[in-house]
C-alpha cells in the first residue's frame, strides 16, 4: 500500500479510537479546562485528515481529480457522522452532538483547500 494513504489511513483509525474512548476518568483530561475545547479538537482532527487524504489521493494531472476531490470531502464528512452515530449507540460515555459533525465538516473543508492552495503555490520540483 502507498505510504500516504497508509499515513491518511492511520490517521482516520487514530481519530476513531479517540473519538470512542472514554477520556473523562484521565486525571490530567479532567484538568484541562478550556471551553469548547473538543470542538477545536474535532476540527483539527478532520482538518488534518483532510489535508492527509487530499495529499494522498490528489492529482491535478489526472482525470480523476474532481471525484477524487468529491470521494474525499464527503467521504469524510460521513466518516465524522459516523463516529458521532457510534459514539451515540456504542457505551462509551460520549454521546452525538451536532456541533461536532459541524466543526468536523468545517474541518474537511478547511484542510481540502489548505492543501489545495499549498499545491498551487508550492514549487513544482518538490
Amino acid at each position: 500500500m502507498h505510504n500516504k494513504k497508509l499515513i491518511a489511513i492511520s490517521w482516520n483509525v487514530l481519530i476513531l479510537i479517540f473519538c470512542l474512548i472514554n477520556l473523562s476518568n484521565i486525571n490530567e483530561v479532567q484538568k484541562i479546562r478550556i471551553p469548547n475545547l473538543d470542538k477545536v479538537v474535532h476540527f483539527i482532527f478532520y482538518t488534518t485528515s483532510s489535508f492527509l487524504w487530499s495529499w494522498a489521493l490528489l492529482n491535478k494531472k489526472a482525470s480523476t481529480f474532481k471525484l477524487n476531490l468529491t470521494l474525499i470531502v464527503f467521504g469524510l464528512i460521513l466518516f465524522g457522522l459516523m463516529v458521532e452515530f457510534l459514539q451515540d449507540i456504542l457505551p462509551t460515555q460520549r454521546s452525538f452532538e451536532w456541533l461536532d459533525v459541524l466543526c468536523n465538516t468545517l474541518g474537511v473543508l478547511f484542510g481540502t483547500t489548505v492543501y489545495l492552495i499549498y499545491t498551487k503555490f508550492k514549487p513544482h520540483n518538490s
